[in-house]
């Protein structure tokens, strides 16, 4: 007989994203098992419940992967530049994540489930970490001055918007190279943030 198949946590939160999008929250752990060639049981001594796997495959209560990004800028880079990487990268973020909204409110989550143990949420500390990006553009010349948290809060909600409103009304968000949303929402943004010398 065989050794059993080893599997690497990100295989089965793939799997698990995978099979969760497909046939709602209600999908058994034995469907999941069998996309990756494992057993039922396997996948919940690894992750404890199906419902701890469910929060694990959408990193619920879990700091977004963009946040070092913003922790760590800006750099010397052209600061447009910087602006459109950050939103570019966030906007790929929630367009990954529209689907998982209606999986979540299916399996019925609590707000203190989607949270985190912690005390500081991954949306204040992703809010918070982008008015330190924008103050420190400011401190730097690099842009306007202005209340960063306003600046932050404008960018941050301009991109998200469109997912939470395909999320609500069942729509396809249209991509960036059909419809260049994104870089039209900052053409707006510039005109109000840029430096002085540069608007």
């Amino acid at each position: 007989m065989g050794r059993p198949r080893q599997v690497l946590d990100e295989e089965i939160l793939e799997a698990a994203r995978t099979c969760f999008i497909e046939h709602g929250s209600s999908v058994s752990t034995e469907t999941i098992a069998s996309r990756l060639g494992v057993s039922g049981p396997a996948l919940l001594k690894r992750f404890g419940s199906k419902r701890e796997l469910l929060k694990a495959a959408f990193a619920v209560g879990v700091a977004p992967p963009w946040l070092p990004m913003v922790e760590e800028g800006p750099d010397e880079r052209d600061i447009s530049v910087q602006l459109r990487e950050l939103a570019l990268t966030i906007d790929a973020f929630f367009r990954k994540m529209v689907p998982a909204f209606s999986v979540l409110r299916e399996a019925g989550l609590t707000p203190e489930e989607i949270r985190g143990d912690s005390d500081d949420s991954p949306a204040a500390r992703a809010q918070d970490s982008m008015a330190g990006w924008f103050k420190r553009a400011q401190e730097r010349g690099l842009l306007r001055e202005g209340d960063p948290s306003l600046m932050a809060g404008l960018l941050m909600a301009g991109v998200q918007y469109r997912y939470f409103l395909a999320h609500i009304t069942q729509q396809r968000v249209p991509t960036e190279e059909e419809d260049p949303f994104v870089e039209r929402l900052l053409n707006m943004l510039w005109r109000g943030m840029a430096p002085e010398r540069a608007s």
